[in-house]
């Protein structure tokens, strides 16, 4: 474990920074008025950044990109697909039971003025926490991370999961507590299952669909 920590630690440091960062903030102010800091700064270009990076959080998107890497190495795809599929049951599960009545910004809000709403967006209203989009972002760009022997590419897996992560933020679908926590579960689920890859002795692992 610290060995593969060390060998990620250019994603962990930035990672615990903004962390610190996130939970600071969520202990010195409520929910109301550290979302409304965070979304203070938007224009038109960032409304269309958010719009479409917020995107690389969908299911859709996170299971196409496991199959890809399955043709490159099957222990690959399955570690994409698995931390995915696995941290997305739990989201869910928690979202519709234990916090099934914490309500997103646009509902939380009396007066949903104060809120920056991006023209054209589908608001969503129930089952704020924790962030799907957030746990799929950081279970897929950790896992990229964790696969990857390229120092520019974990610090750009580190850059984009919090992008998608602070969309969804900026687009008032959720509070910061939503995706700070979606990001943890998101890498918990992508490390053990690593873990458990690495250690399997079965050879298929490390084959491609696309060769014998």
């Amino acid at each position: 474990m610290k060995d593969l920590i060390n060998k990620n630690k250019i994603f962990f440091i930035p990672y615990f920074m903004v962390s610190a960062l996130a939970v600071s903030i969520l202990f010195i102010f409520d929910k109301k008025t550290s979302h409304l800091i965070l979304t203070s700064v938007h224009n038109k270009f960032l409304d269309s950044f958010f719009s479409l990076i917020t995107h690389l959080g969908d299911g859709i998107i996170v299971a196409l990109t496991g199959f890809i890497f399955l043709m490159i190495r099957v222990k690959y795809g399955l570690l994409i697909l698995l931390s995915y599929s696995l941290s997305g049951l739990l989201v869910q599960l928690i979202k519709n039971t234990v916090f099934d009545d914490f309500d997103r910004p646009f509902k939380y809000f009396e007066d949903t003025s104060r809120l920056h709403i991006v023209e054209g967006l589908n608001i969503h209203v129930y089952n704020s926490f924790p962030s799907g989009h957030a746990t799929s972002a950081f279970a897929l760009f950790f896992a990229i991370c964790l696969i990857s022997e390229n120092k520019l590419l974990k610090i750009a897996s580190f850059v984009i999961a919090s992008a998608v992560a602070y969309s969804r933020v900026y687009l008032s679908q959720h509070f910061l507590i939503d995706i700070w926590a979606g990001s943890v579960t998101g890498i918990i689920f992508a490390l053990f299952t690593w873990i458990i890859i690495k250690n399997s002795k079965y050879n298929f692992l490390n084959k491609s669909l696309v060769k014998r």
